[in-house]
């Protein structure tokens, strides 16, 4: 039953098209319902629907979502047009060295051989500027929220606290892992942004709508916890 309520929403996201969108929608609710004590019959159950309907969504697919998944597999066929941008991400995220090369002065970035740079490929951005330590940095921050959602999620007082704490942050870890990714060609391209960092008001929005109501969950476990003392 849970299912119906994000195929709904997931469908009509994939058809705008987002397949990035919809994707993070649906692994949410694979978490939550992980967490919510599903047996695990039913998740390799649903590991095998997933199987087999793969071929059938992979002709479902838009064009230009096809070619993205044949850029990663083969990014030398087309060097100068679709693999442009990831090859401009890497040579950003190499360049980079150990400290960077200051805020504001990233060859790639600044000089706009880097392509959406202030959305999808913001990480390259930031390992150019701020090199391997603030790369790590950054991703010790994320690491440190999503592990504070998740004692969060520990300490709820009611299952309803601790979805919503455990959804945000499968939210964001699916949001974060998969635009990391994409930024070291580690996983096709797609347009997600990565969240509280990238440009975008939307993501900015729904993402600090979350994290309110994993604030709201905390303050509750306070508040019970001050009635019992």
């Amino acid at each position: 039953l849970s299912a119906l309520t994000v195929i709904v929403p997931a469908f009509l996201i994939y058809s705008q098209p987002d397949f990035g969108t919809a994707l993070v929608l649906f692994a949410t609710w694979v978490g939550m319902v992980f967490l919510a004590g599903v047996r695990w019959r039913h998740m390799l159950l649903l590991g095998i629907v997933g199987i087999i309907a793969a071929p059938l969504l992979w002709f479902n697919l838009q064009g230009y979502m096809r070619d993205r998944v044949a850029t990663f597999l083969f990014p030398d066929q087309d060097p100068s047009g679709a693999s442009y941008n990831v090859t401009q991400a890497l040579i950003s995220i190499g360049s980079g060295g150990w400290w960077g090369k200051g805020l504001r002065h990233g060859t790639q970035s600044q000089l706009h051989f880097l392509r959406v740079r202030h959305t999808d490929f913001i990480f390259s951005v930031l390992a150019e500027e701020l090199g391997f330590v603030g790369s790590m940095l950054v991703l010790g921050l994320f690491a440190f929220l999503i592990l504070r959602l998740l004692r969060i999620a520990v300490l709820a007082r009611d299952g309803c606290g601790r979805l919503i704490a455990a959804g945000t942050a499968t939210m964001l870890l699916t949001q974060a892992f998969i635009n990391l990714a994409m930024n070291a060609n580690l996983l096709p391209v797609t347009g997600l942004p990565l969240p509280l960092v990238s440009y975008g008001g939307s993501s900015l929005m729904t993402t600090l709508l979350a994290l309110g109501m994993v604030q709201s969950v905390v303050m509750r476990h306070r508040s019970g916890r001050s009635a019992l003392l």
